[in-house]
């Protein structure tokens, strides 16, 4: 009796390191795929989200055949809110690949009265291109299986704090690519395309989608950052000597240098709403974090105004954010000047006070045509848009030639992008989303007296605010890098709504269910 009860606890110890061993290699290779998704051109080509579903696809079935962290049921318990919505927003897109009734389609929008589809087809699906939104609904489904990897496999405190700093060390290596090609002006191609750019950019090809990928990292960084705050008192100078010595050692500083690294990439982008979409969250978030929190800690406060002083007035001097100023205020509300043709070799090589002279910024009027434009399309295609992914197909029918010249891919308005290709009803549910995520953190910013939960839910506040407002001029929804980020971001609340009360530093389950 006792060597069978010897055998059977020896088997259930060894079973368990055998999941313990398989719990951490996926969330590894999760924190791969978070750290290669803004590598190949924020992955945004086929070919990149080929191999970005590949290994997303390798880890869910990986945990399907190896279950570890939390039980399905588990899972569905803490978020089921999003899980739902993100479920609805893949069955949408799948009807909009499906074949329907020419009559019915043309009930719900436009397309027979401005020729889109003539009125004796029979069956017609309502996406007008079946390739980009099968292409935009594998987006979805990779999406939606990391969301699930990361509900599933950051169970705990511990791993929590880890895809934090995973995430940091992306947006640092990013920026540190973006300061070292500006600042030596290397010209190079990645992936048969040409990066070169006076403007910080990283791995990406637009310097404001860079900017918004640092948007986001920055702001887990803010929330990592006030996790690690004891908000202890000292009460006497050498109180405060040894915690300045042990700062001096501790990993605070290194968070700290990195978040710093990351400012001065973010201005190096020098976006104009990125930065200013970046500095209006910190305050945003910092102000309802002072006044409506009731446990934030005075080194909070002391922290949140170190980052506005410290970071803008003499970093920002440093590295050059009267740039970003100069760009702000050379964008006029009326149409900019045209500007003169000038024959120039190679752009590049030319300074860049002459790039700005050959190339006076867009006014915002001028920034704001193509969503302007668009509108057309969300009036006559209301209910469920054009099809996901098709907006650069659907946008020359309704743009002003001269006034709008050449190709554009993107609205440079999400909103409108979004609402164009899924419709009102796809936009409403990724508002629900959004929505639900927002009203989490500020409960939990409000009534958290835990220093973790605070700052991740500080971190996810300010990350998604901050995407917002700068998705009002850019397209950083349609990135899959910072989609993606975003994405997690929300994930956040849900992991942190139910946190365990018996030990704040134990590797207990985040969420606690059965309650």
């Amino acid at each position: 009796m006792l060597q069978q009860s010897l055998r059977n606890n020896l088997q259930s110890a060894h079973r368990s390191s055998r999941q313990g061993a398989g719990s951490r290699g996926q969330l590894l290779v999760l924190f791969a795929i978070i750290l290669y998704t803004p590598l190949p051109l924020a992955s945004d080509r086929p070919w990149a989200l080929a191999l970005l579903a590949m290994m997303a696809g390798g880890l869910l079935l990986w945990n399907v055949w190896r279950p570890s962290g939390r039980t399905m049921l588990q899972a569905w318990q803490c978020a089921k809110v999003p899980i739902v919505l993100l479920a609805v927003w893949m069955l949408l897109l799948v009807v909009q690949l499906m074949p329907l009734p020419a009559l019915w389609i043309g009930a719900l929008d436009q397309r027979l009265l401005n020729g889109f589809v003539e009125s004796d087809v029979g069956n017609v699906p309502i996406s007008l291109d079946l390739y980009s939104t099968r292409l935009y609904l594998a987006k979805a489904c990779v999406f939606s299986a990391i969301f699930w990897m990361v509900i599933t496999l950051v169970n705990s405190r511990h791993r929590l704090e880890w895809l934090a700093k995973a995430i940091v060390l992306s947006g640092l290596l990013q920026a540190i690519a973006g300061i070292i090609l500006m600042a030596t002006g290397t010209t190079f191609e990645m992936f048969f395309v040409s990066m070169a750019n006076v403007r910080g950019h990283g791995t990406f090809v637009s310097p404001n989608n860079f900017a918004g990928y640092l948007e986001l990292t920055l702001a887990i960084g803010v929330g990592l950052m006030i996790a690690k705050l004891d908000g202890r008192q000292s009460e006497n100078w050498r109180q405060r000597l040894h915690g300045w010595l042990a700062l001096l050692f501790s990993e605070k500083i290194l968070l700290r240098v990195a978040l710093i690294i990351m400012v001065v990439g973010l201005v190096a982008s020098r976006s104009r709403m990125g930065n200013a979409a970046f500095f209006a969250s910190l305050l945003l978030t910092g102000v309802f974090t002072v006044i409506f929190s009731k446990h934030a800690a005075r080194t909070t406060v002391i922290f949140i105004a170190s980052l506005i002083v410290l970071d803008v007035v003499i970093i920002g001097g440093v590295v050059g954010v009267e740039k970003v100023v100069q760009r702000i205020e050379n964008t006029n509300v009326q149409e900019s000047t045209k500007v003169k043709h000038v024959d120039v070799v190679h752009p590049v090589m030319i300074e860049e006070k002459v790039l700005q002279e050959l190339s006076p910024e867009e006014s915002v009027e001028e920034r704001t045509r193509a969503a302007r434009s668009s509108l057309g399309i969300v009036r006559d295609f209301p209910w469920l848009g054009v099809g996901g992914g098709t907006f650069h197909l659907i946008l020359p029918h309704y743009k002003p030639m001269n006034l709008l010249p050449g190709f554009w891919d993107h609205a440079h308005n999400d909103y409108v992008e979004i609402a164009s290709e899924v419709g009102l009803v796809g936009f409403l549910l990724m508002m629900m989303l959004v929505l639900s995520s927002l009203w989490r953190s500020l409960k939990l910013l409000r009534g958290s007296s835990d220093q973790l939960r605070l700052g991740m839910a500080f971190a996810s506040l300010m990350g998604v605010v901050s995407l917002l407002i700068h998705a009002a001029v850019d397209f950083n929804f349609q990135n899959p890098a910072n989609s993606l980020l975003f994405l997690i971001l929300l994930s956040f609340p849900y992991l942190l709504s139910k946190t365990s009360g018996k030990s704040e530093n134990s590797d207990l389950p985040v969420c606690k269910f059965g309650v």
